[in-house]
């Protein structure tokens, strides 16, 4: 992978959990790209599908945010599955990319916590269309 594909992605850092008074439980991520940081948060209950959920929900938001929402994005749904013997984290996610509505899916193995998992099988979803946000930026950035 060459430098400047690298410098084109979202790279995870780390989700942060907080216990919030209401009960809820609020999620904070945080990428880089190249030298930018991106946070966003979402909320969700505090058991296990509610971090995962709004880990995933909160990572979307930072996808949008970086693409200048170029696209839109939506959890709509995740799941905890067992194939091919390996633990995943599965998400089905909702986009609307230059006036088309469709669906993605992403995973991504469970390696160490799920909230982690959650993040990274959203952004295994939206890598596509990421790359193409970037590519119709890049062009615009040519051309002005």
């Amino acid at each position: 992978m060459s430098t400047t594909r690298a410098q084109k992605r979202l790279r995870f850092d780390r989700a942060d959990v907080h216990e919030e008074a209401d009960g809820q439980c609020r999620v904070d991520v945080t990428f880089t790209l190249s030298e930018r940081t991106i946070t966003a948060s979402a909320r969700g209950g505090c058991d296990e599908a509610g971090r995962m959920k709004a880990a995933a929900a909160a990572a979307l938001k930072a996808v949008e945010e970086t693409v200048e929402r170029r696209f839109t994005c939506a959890l709509a749904d995740l799941d905890h599955v067992n194939a091919l013997g390996k633990d995943l984290i599965g998400v089905l996610v909702d986009v609307n990319f230059e006036g088309r509505e469709t669906q993605i899916f992403g995973s991504c193995e469970i390696i160490g916590n799920e909230t982690d998992a959650a993040v990274k099988s959203a952004l295994n979803a939206t890598n596509r269309f990421f790359e193409l946000a970037m590519r119709g930026q890049e062009a615009r950035l040519r051309t002005d």
